[in-house]
């Protein structure tokens, strides 16, 4: 794996001499990705088997639904976790018992909520920004579960806006949720940061309206056809942003 480190001076002094905001990505920014790094794909695997027992799927098939889903459920379709878990149970030619569906619900959102623990120096980092003038905001691209879960975060006090796709029915890099989050946190989309892994095209995006975007790769991360290359500002650790900002 190639090293992750911050680019050269000249670039970062670039984003500082514009930057009135920093914009967080979520998963694999400010908390490790659902699969990665490989503890994590493991239980990712065993609680959505442990979901499709409950509701007497098969693993495999529901495992592969789920996963077919995940862009809809981002962007808000179907509306519910309920509603996203009966519809692969009968896309699985299973009707499931309402009681069994609600357990299920209920086991996601405690998945998640386990899975939400800030990495290493993100409280410190975004404390830091704020105290020095910088806003601080969010664009997820998220189901349900983040959007309800957010505000029993650690995260939550520290963040001026958050925007979820989820609840905005846009999804990154839909350039509609960058300018959101610009306006929520009351500057141009030119004065903002943009930190993320580079999935879904999201750095793309975000440089597409003026921001500018930093790729963040910790280094037991890893790349897959989900997240985009960068040849652009980079760094492995959140605590790196505040370089970026310094001069």
């Amino acid at each position: 794996m190639e090293p992750m480190t911050v680019q050269s001076a000249p670039e970062a002094s670039l984003a500082a001499g514009k930057c009135k905001a920093i914009i967080f990505d979520h998963w694999g920014t400010l908390v490790d990705e659902l699969s990665y790094p490989e503890s994590n794909r493991l239980t990712y695997i065993r609680k959505n088997d442990e979901i499709a027992d409950l509701l007497g799927v098969d693993r495999e098939g529901f495992s592969k639904a789920w996963a077919a889903g995940a862009a809809g459920r981002m962007a808000g379709v179907p509306a519910s976790l309920e509603t996203a878990l009966t519809d692969a149970c009968v896309n699985l030619g299973v009707v499931p018992h309402m009681g069994r569906i609600r357990t299920g619900v209920e086991l996601r959102y405690e998945y998640v909520r386990e899975a939400l623990s800030p990495r290493p120096g993100a409280m410190d980092t975004i404390s830091t920004l704020s105290k020095f003038g910088h806003k601080v905001g969010l664009i997820s691209n998220c189901g349900e579960e983040v959007t309800w879960l957010w505000n029993s975060t650690p995260f939550a006090p520290l963040f001026d806006a958050a925007v979820f796709s989820f609840s905005a029915k846009l999804v990154k890099p839909d350039p509609r949720i960058y300018r959101m989050a610009a306006e929520e946190l009351g500057v141009a989309p030119v004065e903002c940061l943009y930190v993320g892994d580079g999935s879904g095209n999201e750095l793309t995006g975000a440089a597409d309206v003026g921001m500018t975007p930093v790729l963040i790769r910790a280094s037991y991360d890893q790349a897959d056809g989900a997240r985009q290359s960068w040849g652009g500002m980079r760094i492995s650790t959140i605590r790196e942003v505040l370089g970026l900002l310094e001069g």
